[in-house]
């Protein structure tokens, strides 16, 4: 079946990676308004999407509710994000430069997320291997870096 449009696409399944705050990294598809309610989109509160600069188009998807947020720091998506959110290698003349852009910080690579937390990619309508890759390889380092800290 084609999809064309808009509507049609939201009736189709995207592959996802869902981070738990315990730090559990797990693969799946579903419709995106099930991984919409699946994250917590379902109370009174707003989603939101931070695109991962190295691993462009594929964002963390998450939930925040309205009201006082007593859920769980999610330390593994977080540093997930951290990893991920490194500049990218820009594209020149004389082949890539590994120099960060001029006006990107350690900072813009901080967030803190709550509760669960997916990686999708909207624009592609799913992920690819080489994103579920990464993220795996990301999920590693973070849990390997929290793990030293005695963060987890």
């Amino acid at each position: 079946m084609q999809i064309t449009d808009g509507w049609s696409r939201n009736a189709q399944t995207m592959r996802f990676a869902l981070v738990t705050p315990e730090g559990e990294l797990s693969f799946g598809d579903k419709l995106y308004h099930d991984i919409q309610a699946q994250i917590g989109g379902g109370g009174v509160g707003e989603t939101g999407h931070e695109f991962l600069r190295s691993l462009y188009p594929v964002t963390a998807y998450f939930y925040v509710p309205y009201d006082q947020d007593d859920r769980r720091m999610n330390k593994v998506a977080n540093g997930m994000f951290w990893e991920l959110s490194c500049p990218a290698a820009r594209d020149t003349d004389d082949g890539y430069d590994e120099e960060p852009d001029d006006d990107y910080t350690p900072e813009d690579r901080v967030i803190k997320l709550k509760g669960p937390v997916a990686f999708i990619d909207r624009h592609n309508w799913g992920l690819s291997r080489e994103h579920e890759d990464g993220l795996r390889a990301a999920h590693e380092t973070a849990v390997q870096r929290l793990r030293s800290r005695g963060w987890l």
